[in-house]
This record gives structure tokens, C-alpha cells and sequence, in this order.
């Protein structure tokens, strides 16, 4: 855990300081590894729930930072797809509009001194965490070590099954967005945990992948759909923006349609099965 942990945070620290293709994306790879440090801390929570929930915060803190940066990249990027998912040619080119005005956005806000200082910021707080990682300790042997991962495996499974039920129920997207986020918790899960049983949980980590991928960007609709709502202004005349809502609409739906299914699958309202083959899995690999 140790080692895995301090590997993402090393990445992190590593693309903030070089930046090799610009801020903007540096800051997106290094918010991808603040995530997944979470993530990667939640399945082991019930260990030591006092430095979980301090380096959740510490680490969550570091990344919402850095959302507005992000955000604004977001924006740029879900135009891009859209415009490639437009169904006329009149759709994709005031998306295509629309995606300039935003690149133009994100461009000044990222090239301001406050995006600099923000970064500072974010290193120190990045070695912090680093440092802090060195002193998770998990003991009581293999037996613990099985119901600890079994505990947060089954934790995540139950967050992400009542998350899918509201959402099928209601369609409300900050509950898509929270069944991302435990699928995400879910994909690092196996990610770590491939290695001692690649049978079983090669299959399992690829469909959390492409349900991240399809959640991730049916929320990015979501964030464009706020943004056009509050700033209409930036996206453009009113006729590049109704053709915005449309494409939006559409592929909204096409995301949604296919995450639900693959949604039900990875997470049966019953997670007690999965989490048992976990604390087996670990016992065994004693």
C-alpha cells in the first residue's frame, strides 16, 4: 500500500514540477493521482480510519485547488467530443464555435500568476502527503490483512449499488457522479489487487474502466450543461447554444443507456459474495 501509494504521489509531484505539455495538463495528470491515492486509501479505511480520513482530506483539499483549472480543461475537451458526435453538419460546426471560446477561456485562465501560485501550493501539499504515506501501518498478519480488504471492497460495492439504484430511479446527475466516483474506487481496487489473482479481477478492472470512461464523460455533460445554463455569454450566440443543448441531450442519453447495464453488472444490490472471494484471495496468498 505503502508503495503504491507513494508511486502515484511521486507521479503527481513529478508532472507539477516539468510540466512537459503545459499546466493545464499537468495539473489533470496530477489530479488523476490524487484520486486514485483516495481511492486506493478507502479500500484499506478500516486499518487506521483516523490517517484515512485525515489524508482524504488533505489529498481531496489538494484537488479541488486545482478543479477550477481543471475545469475549464474539461470544458474544453467534452466540446471536442461533442463535435465529433454532432449528427448534422450545422450541429458540429457551432460546437466547433463553441469549443474555440472555450479554449480561449481556459488559455487566459491558466496563464494567469494565480495558476503558479496554485501549483506551489500543490507541491508542498503533494510532498506532505507523501511523507504522510510512509506511516500507514497495517498489522495483525494475513488474516486481518483479508478482512480489512474484504471490509473495503465490500464498502465500495455497497456505496456504488444504492448510487445506481437512485440514479436509474431519479436520473439526478450528482448521483451518476457518485456512482463514478465508487467505480473509480473500484477500478484501483483491482488494479492493486490484480496482481495476486489476474483471473478473476482482469475482467472485472476492464469493465470498471470503460464504466469510469462512460460516467466520466456523461459528467462532463453534465459540468458543460451547468456552465452553458450559467454563463450562456461564453458559449456563444443563442443558435450555437441550442445546438449545443441538443448534441448534449443526445449523447447524454447514448452514455447513460450504456453505463446502466454494464453499472448493474459490477454492482449487485448483494456485495457479500465479491467481498468473501476477497478475504479468500488474501488468506490464500498467505
Amino acid at each position: 500500500m505503502r508503495r503504491v501509494a507513494s508511486r502515484y504521489l511521486s507521479r503527481a509531484l513529478e508532472v507539477l514540477e516539468k510540466q512537459p505539455d503545459g499546466p493545464h495538463e499537468a495539473i489533470h495528470t496530477a489530479r488523476k493521482q490524487f484520486k486514485r491515492v483516495r481511492s486506493l486509501y478507502r479500500l484499506v479505511a478500516s486499518a487506521d480510519k483516523s490517517f484515512q480520513k485525515r489524508e482524504n482530506e488533505r489529498i481531496g483539499t489538494l484537488g479541488r485547488s486545482l478543479a477550477a483549472s481543471r475545469d475549464a480543461t474539461s470544458l474544453v475537451e467534452t466540446a471536442h467530443r461533442l463535435a465529433q458526435a454532432a449528427s448534422t453538419v450545422e450541429e458540429r460546426m457551432a460546437v466547433e464555435r463553441v469549443h474555440a471560446r472555450l479554449v480561449a477561456r481556459r488559455d487566459a485562465i491558466v496563464d494567469t500568476a494565480a495558476t503558479e501560485d496554485l501549483i506551489e501550493d500543490a507541491l508542498r501539499t503533494c510532498r506532505e502527503a507523501l511523507a504522510a504515506a510512509e506511516h500507514l501501518t497495517i498489522g495483525g498478519g494475513h488474516k486481518r490483512a483479508a478482512e480489512i480488504l474484504g471490509h473495503g471492497w465490500r464498502a465500495t460495492g455497497r456505496k456504488a449499488a444504492a448510487a445506481l439504484k437512485q440514479a436509474r430511479d431519479t436520473g439526478e446527475p450528482d448521483l451518476f457522479h457518485t456512482l463514478r466516483k465508487r467505480t473509480q474506487d473500484r477500478w484501483v481496487h483491482c488494479r492493486f489487487l490484480e496482481e495476486a489473482w489476474p483471473s478473476a479481477l482482469n475482467g472485472t478492472r476492464k469493465q470498471a474502466r470503460i464504466l469510469v470512461t462512460l460516467l466520466g464523460e456523461n459528467q462532463d455533460i453534465a459540468l458543460l450543461t451547468g456552465f452553458a445554463d450559467a454563463h450562456p455569454d461564453d458559449i456563444g450566440t443563442p443558435k450555437d447554444l441550442t445546438h449545443l443543448l441538443a448534441v448534449m441531450i443526445a449523447e447524454g442519453d447514448r452514455l447513460r443507456a450504456e453505463a446502466l447495464p454494464l453499472a448493474g453488472l459490477l454492482f449487485p444490490e448483494d456485495s457479500r459474495e465479491d467481498a468473501g472471494c476477497i478475504e479468500l484471495l488474501w488468506r490464500h496468498a498467505a
